[in-house]
């Protein structure tokens, strides 16, 4: 069967062919389908509870095109609150994070508390007998939840945060065992934009087949540095794990601060390191200690939260703008109780390959926009092609690291799903 260029995705996995229209990277008709059955209705992540600690601190984000104002509360509860005064609609909080007890709104001089109460209205009376200050605090959105310190809130009327994760939840509590002291995001926000159509994001992190070919570089500066190179990835696997997300997990040659010495540390750092990994195992026992010790994690929650567990921790938000382009903002998160030696070396370590300037996060950048200024030959060439690894797993085999698109299929599967249309004739 020839594919018709008028489908989403071609799938025959009897023929081993998985093809992903290329026009679905670059139609704004797609993109604000996409707003309408995704981002207006699923479950979406905001920010971490560590980032606001003390009562009044608050960030501010965009999220699915709505600006929102996080706030630590007087009773020490996050709250979310659409960032707009219920008089004018003019943002009520234009700084990107600090600490305050009111919330001014600059046009017209209505004030909301931390809480989110409206307590002054110049002019009140004016309004009339039937206003109320009480009725008009800072709106919410419909649902808001949390879990594990991760914030979501969804636009449409939900209570399910917990089903929707689903197998992400084991890897968001791996996350969270691995300091007895817990996790914090730590001060520091890389903001960036990206010319490529946001689906390329969670798929760049899943697709084990650009890590040899793109970050060469970064491999040749480990093996530099000391590190053992005799097997750049081993002990692989990769999982489904419902309703769009996706994991996969392996060791690498680098070592992680979590509680895999690395030779080109010091000796200090590295018995510091192993503390770590002791302590891990005798609290949570070999098999889970071992696991949070030396494994990666590359962990994608459908469909804006992206975390790389590896050798530094990184936290990832994307906001689609256009059919072509992204902002992504990225946080480190690490234990609350590391030594200052080791805090030192993971900041660097996160920095080396995770940061703005390092060996991943510009090569990356660099291959998706080169995939996305390729993906306008869509009317000659329609077709992405995800379709390796299908006879292996058709057959019953495993694939080593780099043989597969399966966890790509699975994202593109759950996407069309949600879109719940087949081809573009469909579209609205």
């Amino acid at each position: 069967m020839n594919p018709d260029s008028n489908q989403l995705i071609f799938d025959q996995p009897d023929d081993h062919q998985y093809l992903v229209n290329k026009r679905t990277f670059t139609d704004e008709e797609v993109f604000e389908a996409e707003y309408s059955q995704i981002y207006d209705k699923l479950w979406l992540y905001v920010g971490h509870e560590t980032e606001i600690p003390e009562p009044g601190d608050f960030v501010t984000r965009t999220i699915a095109r709505r600006p929102l104002l996080l706030v630590r509360g007087s009773d020490g509860h996050v709250q979310v609150y659409l960032n707009t005064c219920t008089h004018n609609g003019s943002l009520v909080c234009r700084e990107p994070a600090g600490n305050r007890d009111f919330f001014p709104c600059a046009y017209h001089g209505w004030v909301f508390d931390r809480d989110g109460e409206l307590k002054e209205v110049p002019g009140e009376s004016a309004f009339g007998p039937q206003f109320s200050k009480s009725a008009n605090g800072l709106p919410t959105p419909p649902s808001q939840a949390s879990y594990q310190g991760f914030v979501f809130i969804s636009f449409a009327e939900r209570g399910d945060l917990p089903d929707y994760l689903a197998g992400a939840k084991e890897y968001l509590d791996i996350l969270s065992a691995s300091s007895t002291d817990g996790m914090k995001v730590m001060p520091g926000t890389h903001i960036y934009g990206t010319s490529a159509n946001w689906k390329m994001l969670p798929v760049n992190v899943i697709d084990g087949n650009h890590f040899l070919p793109t970050h060469v570089t970064y491999l040749q500066y480990l093996q530099e540095r000391g590190s053992e190179m005799k097997h750049p990835i081993r002990d692989f696997h990769e999982s489904v794990l419902g309703n769009g997300h996706t994991v996969f997990e392996y060791e690498a040659p680098w070592g992680r601060p979590q509680g895999k010495p690395d030779a080109s540390w010091s000796d200090e750092v590295n018995a510091q390191v192993e503390a770590r990994r002791e302590e891990l195992i005798e609290r949570l026992g070999p098999e889970l200690g071992d696991r949070i010790a030396r494994k990666n994690r590359n962990l994608v929650i459908f469909p804006n939260l992206i975390i790389n567990d590896i050798m530094g921790v990184t936290i990832r938000l994307a906001e689609p703008v256009s059919a072509g382009y992204m902002d992504v903002t990225a946080w480190q998160i690490a234990p609350t109780d590391d030594p200052p030696e080791l805090a030192q070396v993971r900041n660097e370590q996160f920095l080396t390959f995770l940061g703005p300037g390092g060996f991943a996060t510009p090569d990356d950048i660099e291959g998706m926009e080169a995939s996305q200024r390729g993906f306008a030959t869509y009317r000659e060439v329609p077709w992405a092609n995800y379709s390796k690894g299908i006879a292996a797993e058709i057959a019953g085999g495993l694939t080593n690291p780099g043989e597969s698109d399966f966890m790509t299929r699975a994202f593109f599967n759950a996407w069309q799903g949600y879109l719940g249309i087949t081809n573009f004739s469909e579209l609205p």
